[in-house]
């Protein structure tokens, strides 16, 4: 049912990770479990514990927010990419109007962006669809506060009121497209002073000859994080209230008009560099924002049944006093229901609350901590005795080639290997069963007041876990693989000098 309902969807958001480093701020862990991708879709954000005083913050407890998204990733990962490119073919498939709003702290355009939508997607489009451009047109205005200019239209040349009218820049392929987008908008958008919003028209003609028409309305709006009324936009689109009326909130109403919905994906461009925390907590405030809203205003009265209120309205407002209807077993704590997870998720924590996590935030912390530990000895001893292993190999086929020269040390060797296998098993024992205990540790949790926040600690820690054991499996394999380099030019040395 889950599947049926996301693929109805005609509102995404996407949040885009953008750093020049790419891929290294997230698994190096450079930003200190500030952000934790978890999946395609989720991620975890570490919450600022303000009762605590300023020296004991590092030291404290980490309280993590669930977000969840459509698609999280960088531009080149193939989430985002599917995203994208199935916005653009249910755009031209379902001849039907679209809307793509570029949401950035910094007043950058991309230019990648463009040209893979524009130019490479479209141009897959005619072949699939058996279709050919006919014509582009093109029409880029600066939304300014009280003004919104067409940079593509000559002001001497037309009158004020008819330069909304006319079009701007008007294009035969998709590869004049291309140029344009690389040679002239760069140097257009520079005498812009507000948000870019781009108008392309697209004519094309099918196999049946029938022409058809559709537009893509693409926005960039800058330093969005700052500014209520991108905000307030947002907050009040699922419940049909008209926010601030501003140029900008005009003109995005028309994607998102509740009786007439047209497909739009919003995307959060999210800044990885150390020194904007503050940035990127903003950021992802209001895509949580939008996302809400837009889940909200896409899911159908008649698909939101109601019984999880009524446990609501038996609840404790305190997150460790959970108090269940009188059906339910009420003399230890269970877990909560799961349609309280949102409300848990934003719910104040007071003393007695910050004292039970950190209860638990430690036994977890500890348990984990050994846990790594026997993970980490487990694979070393592992590799260690597959490379004992290939090293005995070797030398039993060198000892056929030369015959009688190296049997002490091959003897020698078996008895290593043999001890190795020894530690070994013992290490893979030792880390059996501390996961084992983790896992026991975890289902504790599970029965307490606190969890649905112990399940998102748990989770993150989880994915610590198998995240750490690719790369101790990486660097083994990798000091493996030197090893032998080195075992095998060291011998064919020897045989070199016979």
């Amino acid at each position: 049912m889950s599947n049926s309902l996301a693929f109805k969807k005609i509102h995404h958001v996407l949040v885009v990770l953008s750093d020049t480093k790419r891929l290294n701020y997230i698994e190096e862990n450079h930003l200190n479990g500030e952000i934790k991708v978890l999946d395609n879709r989720t991620m975890l954000v570490r919450l600022p514990n303000t009762s605590l005083k300023v020296e004991a913050i590092d030291d404290s407890p980490r309280y993590y927010r669930q977000l969840e998204f459509d698609a999280i990733g960088y531009d080149f990962e193939p989430q985002l990419r599917l995203e994208l490119n199935g916005f653009m073919g249910q755009m031209f498939r379902q001849r039907c109007h679209g809307s793509l709003l570029r949401l950035t702290s910094q007043r950058t355009h991309n230019p990648n962006l463009l040209t893979r939508l524009l130019v490479t997607e479209v141009d897959k489009l005619m072949v699939d669809l058996r279709s050919r451009i006919r014509a582009i047109n093109v029409d880029y205005f600066d939304v300014r506060k009280f003004d919104m200019v067409n940079l593509l239209v000559d002001p001497a040349s037309v009158a004020n009121r008819q330069r909304l009218l006319q079009s701007g820049k008007s294009m035969q392929s998709t590869r004049e497209l291309f140029q344009w987008l690389v040679n002239d908008f760069s140097t257009i958008r520079a005498r812009g002073m507000g948000d870019d919003y781009l108008d392309f028209e697209f004519i094309f003609r099918d196999s049946q000859q029938n022409q058809h028409k559709i537009h893509l309305a693409i926005f960039q709006i800058f330093s969005s994080e700052l500014r209520p009324d991108v905000a307030d936009f947002f907050k009040n689109l699922h419940q049909g209230r008209q926010g601030k009326s501003t140029l900008l909130n005009d003109c995005l109403k028309e994607s998102f008009d509740v009786k007439c919905p047209i497909p739009a994906v919003v995307m959060f461009e999210l800044p990885m560099a150390l020194d904007l925390s503050d940035t990127r907590r903003k950021i992802l405030k209001l895509a949580d924002s939008a996302y809400s809203a837009l889940s909200k205003s896409q899911k159908p009265p008649v698909l939101l049944p109601k019984p999880e209120p009524k446990h609501m309205s038996h609840s404790s407002t305190s997150l460790g006093k959970v108090i269940h209807p009188p059906s339910a077993r009420t003399s230890v704590k269970s877990v909560p229901d799961c349609s309280l997870f949102h409300w848990r998720r934003t719910a104040k924590f007071s003393e007695e609350d910050y004292n039970g996590l950190a209860y638990w935030y430690g036994r977890i912390d500890s348990k984990f901590a050994e846990l790594k530990l026997a993970m980490e000895d487990h694979f070393k001893n592992m590799y260690k005795k597959k490379l004992s292993e290939i090293r005995s190999e070797l030398r039993s086929i060198h000892e056929d080639m030369v015959t009688g020269l190296l049997d002490d040390q091959c003897g020698g060797d078996g008895e290593r290997a043999q001890r190795d296998s020894d530690d070994g098993e013992t290490n893979r024992e030792t880390y059996e069963e501390l996961l084992k205990l983790f896992q026991k540790l975890a289902s504790d949790a599970a029965k307490t007041g606190y969890a649905s926040t112990l399940k998102v600690y748990i989770s993150t820690k989880n994915y610590e876990l198998t995240e750490q054991e690719k790369k101790v499996k990486q660097r083994e394999i990798e000091n493996l693989r030197l090893s032998l380099i080195q075992y095998i030019t060291a011998q064919d040395s020897k045989m070199t000098e016979e």
